[in-house]
């Protein structure tokens, strides 16, 4: 679990431990790009999404304790469903109920570090913009270094992102500490990689946190990279997502469907769940695997606990193939099912001291 991994390595920091982490970076691009770094694989969440694996990776505990079980969920008890990250919701009705706690996050490794006397700082424009459950349970124990950038239009060009992250780390570095920090900055490199994919730009991005890392390095302070999830190539079929749509609307279903990119679910009416499965199945055939809850939890994806089944729909649908009809259709790279491209990420490590073992 990386949440160990962090910690055991903050304690053999002698400087400080700099985490970076580096959203919808695949392991093999990772392979490619950190040459200065010692690299291992990790499996992502499910769903392969950052609202998941992220939180999972502060807390140490998978969706089917925190809840987060995607980007667009029901709460408890609802009606309808909520963007966890912008808090929109959809219903179809004009008064729907609103349910109950969305999600049910435990401490941080801030919070670890913070009470066995390190500081725990973390760095993010993007991050510090947001409000809600999920941002505040991410970064919960953590003291937020203010961004100039976060009051600015924010850069989607990857290279921008890396040099801020890269003066932005490089000035808390430059502090002095009653004890060796932990130093968390979230860089955001999804948003270019969902329109553009792992390009030149992109590379030419990872190649200066690399560089960067290792100067850190050199200076004593130990630093971690790893990601939440890769992405792969995406060409949704237009007729696939109106069938999509067809089936997701008040005729078969109790609220809209929710999920996360290229793992969807419906939640049909009571007694109409096979009903809406196999209309499903004959929809999207070879394009997609579709499940329950209970059989997600057979195959070791999900744990069907009742905060899962809570929130989850009784439909859901892994992509399979590049034409998923996926909820943006203007994306070219997406990411949520169980492709080795979507779940292997990295965690790479500059750093001074022997790195702890994995569990």
């Amino acid at each position: 679990m990386i949440t160990e991994v962090v910690a055991g390595t903050l304690r053999a920091a002698a400087r400080g431990l700099c985490v970076l982490a580096v959203d919808g970076l695949s392991l093999e691009v990772a392979e490619s790009a950190f040459r200065h770094a010692h690299i291992r694989p990790l499996r992502s969440t499910f769903p392969s999404t950052s609202t998941t694996a992220w939180l999972t990776a502060v807390t140490g505990t998978g969706p089917g304790v925190h809840g987060a079980v995607g980007m667009v969920y029901r709460a408890p008890g609802a009606d309808r469903v909520t963007h966890l990250v912008t808090g929109d919701t959809h219903a179809f009705g004009d008064r729907p109920a609103p349910g109950d706690a969305l999600l049910h996050a435990g401490p941080t490794l801030f919070d670890h570090a913070a009470a066995s006397g390190r500081p725990a700082l973390a760095i993010g424009a993007e991050l510090e913009r947001l409000t809600g459950p999920w941002v505040d349970a991410l970064l919960h124990g953590a003291r937020i270094v203010p961004s100039p950038a976060a009051t600015a239009p924010l850069a989607v060009d990857p290279v921008s992102v890396a040099e801020r992250t890269v003066r932005e780390v490089g000035a808390v570095h430059l502090r002095a500490y009653d004890a060796p920090p932990l130093v968390w900055a979230y860089v955001n490199l999804d948003d270019h990689i969902h329109r553009c994919g792992y390009d030149a730009r992109l590379r030419e991005a990872l190649l200066l946190l690399d560089t960067a890392a290792a100067r850190w390095a050199d200076a004593g302070w130990s630093v971690l990279a790893h990601a939440d999830h890769g992405q792969v190539e995406a060409t949704p079929d237009p007729a696939l997502a109106a069938a999509w749509a067809r089936l997701d609307a008040p005729a078969h279903c109790r609220m809209p469907g929710g999920g996360a990119g290229r793992v969807r679910w419906l939640h049909p009416h009571p007694g109409h769940e096979e009903t809406v499965a196999d209309a499903l199945r004959d929809t999207l055939e070879d394009h997609a695997l579709v499940l329950t809850p209970d059989e997600l939890h057979a195959r070791g994806l999900l744990p069907a606990t009742p905060v899962v089944r809570a929130r989850i729909g009784e439909v859901v649908a892994l992509a399979t193939s590049p034409h998923f009809p996926v909820p943006d259709p203007t994306v070219t790279w997406e990411h949520g099912s169980v492709s080795d491209g979507e779940t292997l990420v990295p965690l790479a490590a500059w750093h001074p001291a022997p790195q702890p073992a994995l569990p």
